[in-house]
């Protein structure tokens, strides 16, 4: 190579060093955090997952609300009331013990003059029979827990998910950019060498500008790549708080080997059993349920048990006391609105069963795509796993053929360009596999930190 082409080739291995140094922030020996501390550290500070539980909490507090109303209830009440209503006078005289035959004179009933009534009193009252009321508040607070404790399981799934798919695409786009940016370098520097033929007089033709416009397809696929990593990455960084580098070591590989997964009939059968939508449906068909036969006992009377002690003083020295106790029924003798919330009780319950029903068969078609998507997936990696081998062979035969001169800049610069977009489809395909996979768990009701842990470890195992 002469002294020109050497010049000439100096500003693209700078540009990929450069590149290089920019996309690979982590060398070679420092051991990046896992995804597991990556998905642990999502989870930790999301402020969905907080809100929900959040939400867990208030059930709670809701539920001991509704177990306080069996207790009984006391309150304490003081007044101190001046007044010359011949009404109130009289009752005051009555209850305060000091009523004489004087009282009865015609202008003292008429016109007593005020009279000062200093009351205090504790009162009590205890549900004896409520038709099924009070255990319905605190069944139904209950269901609210375990309702609030399905939702934040959910959330929870749908944090794992969504960091899951988003490390996926960083790994894929950072495997792809660093395919594109040895492409790159390889066909800027026969650009180079065929540029640098001008300095003797000759004069580009059709294929040096071919090569030329693969060479700037190859840099544009490497500029998207690059894209598709920081957007990626850029995301866990928020929904981490942290700098994602630290999850990216230069050796971090997609995984490309198959994940275990059960057969598709205990898949659907966990996911009817574990998925929160169809135990949150569960929950509210049993809340419906409990509410119709509330409606229906409304017919049914109430008892309730209360009691009084009072005392009335016109002189804090003399207080004498009084009580009053019994028990008090309601029970509705005529409601002809009663049979319309019966009837919309019991059809609320009908749609109950109808919803639940349509959750169950939508899992089982969602479980049956995912597994179908899984499988395929699997067939579709080890096709491309091929197709990258036979491509690889197919570039280093033209490399040959090239350095012999039997094929043009523009010939090996194709063969580098499909190449690159064989490793592409082949970084799409293993990050198709691992999406499937954990899309598979997320709708079977699997996905958990021991699958974050199953994910790890392949992680790891591709290091190697």
């Amino acid at each position: 190579m002469n002294i020109n082409k050497i010049k000439n080739s100096l500003p693209a291995f700078t540009a990929f060093f450069y590149i290089t140094a920019i996309f690979l922030s982590l060398p070679q020996n420092i051991q990046a955090s896992d995804v597991k501390t990556l998905v642990e550290k999502v989870i930790e500070r999301n402020y969905d997952l907080k809100q929900a539980r959040s939400f867990t909490q208030q059930a709670s507090d809701e539920s001991k609300l509704a177990q306080s109303m069996i207790y009984p209830k006391l309150s304490f009440e003081m007044s101190l009331v001046r007044s010359d209503d011949p009404v109130f006078a009289f009752g005051s005289y009555l209850r305060q013990g000091r009523f004489s035959q004087s009282n009865f004179d015609i202008d003292k009933l008429n016109s007593p003059g005020p009279v000062d009534d200093f009351t205090a009193s504790v009162s009590a009252g205890i549900p004896i029979y409520t038709a099924g009321k009070i255990a319905f508040g605190i069944k139904n607070a209950k269901t609210n827990i375990a309702r609030s404790g399905q939702q934040e399981i959910m959330t929870r799934n749908n944090i794992m998910m969504s960091v899951l798919e988003r490390y996926f695409a960083a790994l894929r786009f950072k495997e792809t950019a660093a395919s594109s940016i040895d492409a790159e370098k390889f066909a800027k520097s026969e650009i180079n060498d065929a540029r640098a033929l001008t300095a003797h007089g000759m004069a580009p033709g059709a294929e040096y500008y071919g090569a030329e416009a693969v060479a700037r397809s190859v840099s544009a696929a490497r500029i998207e790549s690059e894209s598709g990593y920081e957007n990626a990455a850029a995301a866990l960084a928020i929904m981490a708080g942290c700098e994602p580098e630290i999850y990216f070591s230069s050796d971090t590989k997609i995984p490309e080997k198959e994940y275990f997964v059960e057969p598709i009939e205990n898949l659907t059968a966990k996911a009817v059993e574990m998925r929160s939508d169809i135990n949150i449906a569960r929950l509210q068909q049993s809340t419906v349920n409990d509410a119709l036969g509330v409606e229906k006992n409304n017919a049914l009377p109430s008892v309730h048990a209360f009691g009084k002690i009072q005392t009335d003083s016109y002189d804090t020295k003399y207080m004498p006391g009084h009580y009053t106790v019994g028990v008090q029924l309601s029970m509705p003798l005529f409601d002809q609105s009663h049979s319309f919330k019966v009837n919309m009780a019991e059809e609320q319950f009908r749609q109950s069963n109808i919803n639940l029903s349509s959750i169950k068969e939508q899992t089982s078609i969602e479980v049956s795509n995912a597994y179908i998507n899984y499988k395929s997936s699997i067939k579709a990696l080890k096709e491309m796993r091929e197709a990258r081998k036979q491509a690889e062979k197919s570039v280093k035969m033209m490399r040959v053929l090239y350095k012999q001169g039997k094929v043009s800049v523009l010939d090996i610069l194709r063969a580098e360009e499909q190449f690159l977009s064989v490793q592409t489809a082949f970084f799409k395909a293993a990050y198709n596999m691992n999406t499937a996979y954990v899309s598979l768990m997320y709708v079977s009701g699997q996905l958990s930190l021991e699958t974050v842990k199953t994910i790890n470890d392949a992680i790891q195992e591709a290091r190697q």
